[in-house]
């Protein structure tokens, strides 16, 4: 990968001690993640001080670090063989390196963004590819300015492809992350409300969204989704190839897109739909996810797949097979035969309305259950958002319970009407929710990752 000289002349740090020839095999900033020829990145910016973790990279196998506190690298105690390197800042030393070494990859890089789907698309795609390739994707959603720079460093020589997921907070992440990453092909799936809490409009994180078009590769392209509007809008950001996806029902007005989803059902199992390209070719699919968001989030990586030469037939054969991260709805079996959608990893209005429409859509004979917690990163207007979200309930057809946890969540029971069920907190609610341990029942989990809405689990299971 690297060797201390190398390192040192990219960051213009300092050896403090140790050989410069010495060589780097790997680089964390997780000392529990380190192993033999390891450079360990002793970040400063957390709970903890990097420095305090000197001595357990060493024995964990490291061989180098990135230190930017002189006396505390000196009061660790290391061995004079182990590389020193003095850097201003060992988060941008870390980043730099990161991008130099992606300069050195000749692999076609996939970056996803959007306010929801991310990490679905990413994992999408990464399936179908893996069939014929070896594939990279971002572990789970590091998706930051920490998580991105790892991922890239992590990438192989050997590797034949690479998906990576790419968040956002505030204007200019996108930029910033998507000048290092240099995609072959960018991915922009929605936008929405999430993260409103930093930005004055959807139009506004739509624009930070698009950052991502000016550092794709023109010899490749970007996929964008042509359903939704501010996304659509954007193409004139990029200034190679854009491509259109988009979902179609059932007696709306044709529209043309490079790849369209069409004649949608869903069965217990999941989602049946027919694809049709650009170049006329037209395909049935299966996959074990359920909603339009999901037939959407999986049509550009049909479309990226089948530009690598993955075939339609093993497009198929992967989609059939597919499985995704956690509490992304996740189906889990309850006590007594209750079924459970996990899909508490994280919660926007539009994508909890989504989940609800799609959680009603299936399971027809069981009763419904909605468990919905507290949406962050709303700003001012959360109880607003909250509101909306009752309003909306109030529209959906079918019947159905709806259980409110949460400061915030008070406000879409509120809004809902007398009928939903609030609790403060989730002990408080959980003494509930056993009452719903059937056979007849489903029940769904859908809140923003900081309430952990998980923790119910085991007292549903």
């Amino acid at each position: 990968m690297f060797t201390v000289k190398e390192i040192m002349e990219i960051t213009e740090g300092t050896l403090l001690q140790g050989n410069e020839h010495t060589k780097i095999t790997s680089v964390h900033f997780d000392s529990r993640k380190l192993g033999d020829g390891a450079l360990f990145v002793a970040l400063t910016g957390g709970a903890r001080d990097g420095h305090e973790f000197l001595p357990k990279a060493a024995q964990t196998g490291a061989v180098a670090a990135f230190v930017s506190d002189e006396a505390k690298a000196r009061q660790a105690g290391l061995a004079k063989s182990f590389a020193l390197i003095l850097v201003g800042n060992t988060e941008k030393a870390f980043q730099q390196i990161a991008r130099i070494h992606r300069n050195r990859l000749s692999l076609p890089i996939a970056a996803i963004t959007g306010s929801n789907g991310k990490t679905t698309t990413k994992d999408i795609l990464a399936h179908l590819l893996s069939g014929q390739k070896k594939v990279y994707k971002t572990y789970k959603n590091f998706n930051n300015h920490l998580g991105v720079p790892l991922s890239l460093l992590q990438i192989t020589p050997d590797t034949d492809a690479a998906v990576l997921e790419l968040g956002m907070n505030h204007a200019g992440e996108i930029d910033f992350l998507a000048g290092m990453v240099r995609p072959t092909f960018s991915v922009i799936t929605n936008v929405n409300d999430a993260h409103i809490e930093f930005f004055e409009s959807k139009e506004m994180i739509a624009q930070a969204k698009g950052e991502i078009l000016g550092h794709t590769n023109p010899q490749g392209f970007a996929c964008l989704n042509q359903d939704d509007e501010l996304v659509a809008n954007l193409a004139h950001l990029n200034p190679g190839k854009t491509f259109f996806y988009h979902v179609h029902h059932e007696g709306e007005k044709s529209r043309v897109a490079d790849i369209i989803a069409s004649n949608i059902s869903f069965d217990e199992n999941g989602s049946h739909f027919i694809v049709t390209t650009n170049e006329g070719e037209q395909f049935n699919c299966f996959m074990p996810l359920f909603g339009e968001h999901n037939i959407s989030n999986v049509l550009p990586c049909i479309f990226i797949a089948m530009q690598l030469g993955i075939s339609t037939g093993e497009i198929v054969e992967r989609l059939a097979t597919l499985s995704i991260s956690t509490m992304r709805f996740e189906r889990i079996d309850g006590a007594n035969g209750l079924l459970i959608i996990n899909d508490a990893y994280n919660a926007s209005p539009s994508s909890m309305i989504a989940s609800i429409k799609t959680f009603l859509s299936i399971y027809p004979e069981r009763k419904k259950v909605l468990v919905l917690g507290d949406m962050f990163e709303l700003g001012k207007q959360s109880a607003a958002y909250h509101r909306q979200v009752g309003e909306e309930l109030k529209t959906m057809e079918g019947i159905f319970e709806v259980i409110a946890i949460g400061n915030d969540a008070k406000h879409l029971a509120e809004s809902y009407g007398t009928k939903a069920k609030y609790f403060a907190d989730k002990e408080e609610a959980s003494i509930y929710l056993e009452t719903f341990k059937s056979p007849d029942i489903a029940l769904l989990l859908k809140a923003s990752r900081g309430m952990a809405l998980e923790t119910l689990l085991d007292k549903l299971r």
